[in-house]
């Protein structure tokens, strides 16, 4: 399974379908901004900067299959993705940060058909997109990660909680499947 490329698979459709200037080909990509020219054709960078272990998920139960097995639990991430348009034109730019921004305000969780590939059957059934409101400071911060660039608006989202599922092969366990009580009448004397 490939859970980050399905990732990025998914958001470039949904994209897609939703912003008519994003619709050619090659207009979304998931290169840094250090690493984009622009061509003049509108495009947008979807920038995938940190990814973190999800801190509050990690301790999950196995999870279990039949009455013989168990499934060790996914290792689940939250991902920070920073959206950078780029356009001959800067009203173009602002029309795709508005409309992507929009987007994602109405998709605030991605399900069914908007999960592309492997991400339901690696039992990623929901995943939520949030806002990421970095300070100043912290989209400066950011930005000097390209020092070749000048810095443009772009947005921020996590999205979470994403499962990948675990290497492990599944376990072979047993199961109590019935209690014998054996119950004596004790003497005491009496």
């Amino acid at each position: 399974m490939a859970i980050l490329k399905d990732i990025g698979d998914s958001l470039k459709a949904l994209l897609q379908d939703n912003i008519p200037e994003l619709k050619p080909v090659n207009s979304i990509v998931f290169d840094s901004p250090a690493e984009i020219e622009p061509t003049g054709n509108p495009m947008l960078s979807v920038f995938l900067y940190q990814i973190i272990e999800n801190g509050y998920l990690r301790n999950t139960q196995p999870e279990p299959i039949d009455t013989d097995k168990m499934r060790y639990p996914p290792l689940i991430l939250d991902l920070h993705f920073i959206f950078t348009p780029y356009a001959k034109v800067k009203e173009t730019e602002l029309i795709i940060i508005e409309k992507l921004m929009q987007v994602f305000y109405d998709n605030s969780v991605l399900k069914g058909d908007m999960l592309k590939g492997g991400l339901i059957e690696a039992g990623n059934k929901e995943i939520r997109v949030v806002p990421n409101n970095l300070t100043f400071d912290e989209i400066n911060k950011l930005w000097e990660r390209f020092p070749s660039k000048p810095f443009k608006l772009s947005a921020s989202y996590i999205l979470s909680p994403v499962k990948v599922p675990s290497g492990k092969p599944i376990a072979v366990i047993k199961r109590v499947m019935e209690k014998e009580i054996d119950m004596h009448r004790m003497d005491t004397g009496t």
